[in-house]
Order: C-alpha cells, then sequence, then structure tokens
C-alpha cells in the first residue's frame, strides 16, 4: 500500500469525487480518494441535486454556470450516466420589488454569461397554460436550469 500521495482527497461524496477528478484532469498523477464507507453514502446520498443559475452573487454564478455546462459533457466524456437532466425554472413575482430583484439579477447574469428570458403575465400563460396569471407582474425563466442526481454523477 502506498504510504505518500500528492493529494489525498478525504470523503468520496460529490465534493471529493470532484476535488480528485479536477485534479486529476489538470494532470496530477498521484490523487488518492479516501472514503470511510461507500461513495455518496454521506450527505450527498441525502442532496436534492438542483442546479439553479439564479444567483445574485457573480462568483456563484460563474460557479453554477460550470456546473451545468460541465454536466452537459460528462457523460461524452466517460460514458457515464451523470443523471443530469435540463428542466428550466420559472421564477414568478407577484411583486413589483420582485420584479426589481429580478432585474438586479439580471445585470448579474448577463454578465456571466447566463442566458435568461423575461417573461409578461400573458407569454407566461401562453407557454404555461395551466398557471394562474392574475396576480403576477412577470416572471424570470432559466431555460438551462436542471437537476442530477448526486450519486449517479458521484
Amino acid at each position: 500500500m502506498k504510504t505518500h500521495v500528492k493529494a489525498l482527497v478525504v470523503g468520496g461524496g460529490a465534493v471529493g469525487s470532484s476535488i480528485a477528478y479536477h485534479l486529476a484532469k489538470a494532470g496530477w498523477k498521484d490523487v488518492m480518494l479516501l472514503e470511510r464507507d461507500e461513495l455518496t453514502s454521506g450527505s450527498t446520498w441525502h442532496a436534492a441535486g438542483l442546479l439553479p443559475l439564479f444567483n445574485m452573487s457573480y462568483a456563484t454564478t460563474h460557479i453554477h454556470k460550470y456546473s451545468v455546462d460541465f454536466y452537459k459533457t460528462l457523460e461524452e466524456e466517460t460514458g457515464l450516466n451523470a443523471g443530469f437532466s435540463i428542466v428550466g425554472n420559472l421564477r414568478m413575482a407577484q411583486t413589483q420589488d420582485r420584479m426589481d430583484e429580478y432585474l438586479l439579477y439580471s445585470s448579474v447574469a448577463e454578465t456571466a454569461g447566463v442566458y435568461h428570458e423575461f417573461l409578461t403575465p400573458k407569454e407566461i400563460k401562453e407557454r404555461w397554460p395551466l398557471v394562474r396569471t392574475e396576480d403576477l407582474k412577470g416572471a424570470l425563466f432559466h431555460p438551462q436550469d436542471g437537476y442530477i442526481n448526486p450519486a449517479d454523477v458521484t
């Protein structure tokens, strides 16, 4: 058994596996991943796996965008199903304050290169006829939002 490695990653959940993967992709040859039980048996097992692009932080928005772009290509690269599904995300606003918040977010999203759309109540009703729109000011739609199965992606 090896007694020395360049990088020792402790924890075989989504974060630990991601760190080991990215170190290997960066060319590190001497990486070891340790897990006390089974892969994904800790908090990863309980995670919802949501991948929302909406965030008021420029840095966090970049991380979220990277994640979505990464999961789109992971299955091609590995041949393994990561359980990634793009379903979109509709954030509806009943108040002008909420719409103003979405407008502020829009500037963050545009700077980070995150595609999004503003929809009027009429446009919402046209796309999703079952949505009650009478009291809405509008909505922010992210067509690239999705979810993963955390255990599968790990």
